[in-house]
């Protein structure tokens, strides 16, 4: 993979941690882009101290332990939900593929809008 790429609050954990990626990496940062649409927030927004915004170090960290999450509206469909957090899965194996993804997406977006 291309060392050097994307953007901190996007990156997979696996990423993050200077693990081994794939593909499934790609949808960890798509799970997190389906977030930021939703809340229109950048992600992690609500990772507060004491009210005071915690570092990106310290939000990636979390996220890389699987202690801090993207969160969506309470508004939104639970079917972009459940296809955001599975996208967001620490577990890279446990994210759909693209293919899935876009099946679901147009599952969503015909039955549900």
């Amino acid at each position: 993979m291309t060392a050097g790429v994307g953007t901190s609050l996007w990156m997979a954990p696996e990423v993050m941690l200077g693990e081994r990626y794939d593909d499934k990496a790609d949808m960890f940062s798509f799970g997190v882009l389906l977030s930021e649409l939703d809340v229109l927030v950048l992600p992690y927004s609500h990772a507060k101290e004491r009210d005071v915004q915690v570092a990106d170090t310290v939000t990636l960290q979390k996220v890389a332990l699987g202690t801090l999450q993207v969160e969506f509206s309470s508004s939104s469909l639970e079917s972009m939900v459940d296809l955001g957090l599975s996208c967001v899965s620490r577990n890279p194996k446990e994210r759909p593929t693209s293919a899935e993804a876009l099946y679901r997406l147009h599952t969503i977006l015909s039955q549900e809008l």
